[in-house]
Parts: structure tokens; sequence; C-alpha cells
């Protein structure tokens, strides 16, 4: 193949020009690029730094987050607990509040079993009196203070339901906060030359978070002030708690102590009535002694008059048989008439005697009757009183544990309150109920 070049040939100046371009377009070019590389170093270690610096600051929020995520995470932990101490203490409170309940029973129990007693009795002595209304009042005052309790049960019942909500979601807030800190600390010791290090292209512009710094410490703030508030109404109710079973106790106490007294009086009462009927029944028994030996007495004098009577008519009846003239109205014949006149009204007069003592008998005997049921009566009301009320509230544990390991405060205080009042006179003595319930 011929390679000749056929196209007229350059002429040196042309050759020169050529070669003095090419030498300024590669200076041209040496320069953009020495520019470019200049540039281009700058440019990395402007941007190293910048990186190097938003790491920094990256680390250094991360750091900053880390710290009020743990401030967030104690001040959490240590409303958590206190909630959680509140909330045992309410639950002991309603226990105690339970066992209350439980034992405010038993005095109601005792009223019952008074009232239904007190329905035996009979006649007169089936009387409305001061111990009838006083058992009522204590039947109310029972009543009120059960209901104040149930009203509380069911408020602590809300409260701990309440309680639970709250700690629930503090447990959450602040398992939460743990992973997040978790997380945070992992991503603080992250470096360059850290092996969990990788790409994830695109990261940065989903949009995976759920809060703001505003709304996320609100979140947490209103958790605190929820619990917060949740102990206070926990304390209040337990304060109130405390409060009712304290002024309980006195209030049950005192109606209790009441209603003894009442009884007392009324047992006293009874007792010296019975005791003025025995009076009268022995005054009637020997009035009824007595009037028998009267009695004895006019039928003995009535037996009396018959001889004499009989004396006298038979004269009489003799004297008839006289003849004649001799049939004489004389002296002897008046006197026996006389006589006999005199013997018939004594005879009346002593049997209308005998029937005045005879229906006396009967009303004394009629009296003693009524005396000796009315007695009955009042025996049968000192059973009641004295033996199956006053045995009952003897027994009744106002003065005493419901057990001897009895920790609850409701018994403690019972105990306490009955043995300080017991010098004021509040109540009944033992003694004087072991004497009620030993003469029974």
């Amino acid at each position: 193949m011929d390679d000749r070049n056929t196209t007229n040939p350059f002429s040196h100046a042309e050759w020169a020009h050529s070669n003095l371009e090419r030498f300024r377009a590669a200076e041209d070019a040496r320069v953009r690029s020495e520019t470019l590389r200049n540039d281009a170093v700058k440019l990395v270690e402007d941007r190293e730094i910048r990186t190097t610096r938003s790491q920094a600051e990256a680390t250094n929020r991360l750091n900053d987050r880390a710290r009020d995520v743990t401030q967030w995470k104690k001040e959490l932990h240590k409303e958590l607990e206190e909630l959680n101490s509140e909330t045992i203490r309410l639950k002991e409170i309603k226990k105690e509040l339970e066992h209350a309940m439980e034992q405010a029973k038993r005095p109601e129990e005792v009223v019952n079993h008074c009232l239904v007693a007190r329905e035996y009795r009979v006649g007169i002595d089936f009387v409305q009196d001061n111990v009838v209304s006083s058992l009522k009042a204590e039947m109310t005052e029972i009543k009120r203070i059960r209901d104040a309790m149930r009203q509380h049960h069911d408020d602590i019942e809300s409260q701990l339901l309440t309680n639970d909500n709250i700690t629930a979601r503090l447990r959450v807030d602040l398992s939460q906060k743990r992973t997040a800190l978790d997380i945070d600390q992992d991503c603080f010791i992250l470096d360059n030359s850290s092996h969990e290090i990788n790409h994830h292209p695109g990261i940065h512009h989903a949009d995976l978070t759920n809060s703001n710094p505003q709304s996320w410490i609100k979140h947490s703030d209103k958790n605190m002030e929820d619990s917060n508030n949740a102990r206070k109404a926990s304390s209040a109710l337990k304060g109130n708690v405390e409060g009712l079973m304290s002024s309980a106790c006195t209030e049950l106490s005192t109606a209790w102590s009441i209603t003894n007294r009442s009884f007392k009086e009324r047992i006293m009462e009874t007792e010296e009535t019975s005791g003025l009927i025995s009076k009268h029944l022995d005054n009637i028994a020997q009035e009824i002694v007595a009037l028998d030996d009267h009695i004895k007495l006019l039928k003995k004098g009535l037996a009396d008059k018959q001889p004499p009577l009989k004396v006298a008519e038979t004269r009489l009846a003799l004297r008839t048989h006289r003849p004649n003239v001799e049939a004489c109205d004389d002296a002897p014949h008046g006197t026996l008439i006389s006589e006999v006149v005199e013997i018939n009204d004594s005879i009346a007069i002593l049997t209308q005697k005998l029937a005045d003592a005879e229906e006396a008998r009967v009303k004394l005997l009629k009296s003693q009757a009524e005396l000796r049921e009315d007695r009955r009566v009042k025996e049968a009301s000192l059973r009641i009183d004295r033996g199956k009320c006053m045995g009952k509230r003897l027994r009744f544990p106002y003065n005493q544990r419901c057990s001897r390991k009895c920790g609850y405060k409701w018994c403690s205080s019972i105990a306490n309150f009955t043995m300080a009042r017991a010098a004021d006179g509040l109540h009944l003595a033992d003694t004087d109920l072991r004497q009620y319930n030993q003469a029974v």
C-alpha cells in the first residue's frame, strides 16, 4: 500500500505556529489540572473537616440525648418506685379495711341477736323501752359505718385499677427509654473503624420518627403527672380510711357502751320491780294466812251459834204445848223470842262477814296469781336481758382482739379504746356482767 502524503506541504511558519499552539494548549491543560488538583485537595480537606465536625456534633448530640434519656429514666424509675410503694400501702390499708368490714359484722350480729331475743318478752314487759331505742341507734350507727366502709372499699378498688394502669404506662415508658438509651449508646460508641458500620442507602430519606422533642417530653411528663396525682389520691384515700376506722372504733364502742348502760339500767329497774313484787307476794301470803284464820274464826262463831239457837227455838217449841190459859205471853216467852232474833241477827252478821272474808280471799288469791305471773314475766325478761343479751355482749369482743395473734389496726384500736374508757364507766364492767350471768 502506498503511504505517501499527497497533501500540499506546510510552510515553516505554519509548522512553528502549530507547535506553539500545541505547547500553549498543553500548558493550559496542565495549569487547569494543577488548579483542579489544588482545589480537590482543599475540597477534600474542607469536607474532611466538615465531616469530622458533623460526626463530632452528631456524637455530642447523641451524648446529650443519652443524658436526657438517662435523666428521664431515673425520674421515671423513681416515680415508678414511689407509685409502687404507695400502691403497696394502699393494698395494706385495703386489707385493714376488709378486716374491719368483717369485724363490723360481729356487733351487727350481736345487736340483731338482742333485738330478736327481746321479741320474746311477754305481757306488760313487751315495752318500747330505752334498751330498744339504744339497740336501734346502735344498729343505725353500725350500718352507717359499714356503708362508709363499703364505699371506701369501692374507691380503693377503683384507685388500685388506676394505679395499675399508670404503673403499666410508666413501665412501658421506662422500657422504651431503656431501649432507646441502649440504641443511642451503641450509636455513640460507633466510629469510622467500627465493624458494625455499613451502608444503608436512602435511610436518611425515610421518616421513621413518631414524635418531636416537645411531644416526647410531654408524653413522659404526662405519665409523671398522672402518677403523681395517683399517689396523692392514694395517700388521701389511705388517710380517709384510717380516719374512718379510727372514728368508727370510737363511735361503735361508744354506741355499744350506751346500749350496755341502758341494759344495766333496765335490768336494775326490772330487778327492783321484781323485788317489790316478791315483797307484795309475801304480804299477800301473810294476809291470806291471817284471813284464813279469820274465816275459821267466823265459821266457828257461826257453828257456836247453832246450839244456843236450837236451845232457844226448842224452848219456844216446847212452850207452845202449854194448855189454854197457860200459853201466856210471859217474860220467858218474850226473852226466848228476843234470844232467837238476836242469835239470827248474829248469824246473819257473821254470815255476811264470812262472805266478805271469802270474797276478800278470792281477790287476794287473784292478786297473788297476777303478781306471780308478773314476777314470772319479770324473771323471763331478766333471763332475756341479763342472760341472752348481756351474756352475749359480755363475750362480744369489743374489749379483745379477734385472735391473740391479730395485728390489724381495727382490733388494736378497739382494745385500746376499751381499755382507755373502762375507767370512765361508759360501759358495764366485766365483773358486773359476770355477776349478772351468775345470777341467771
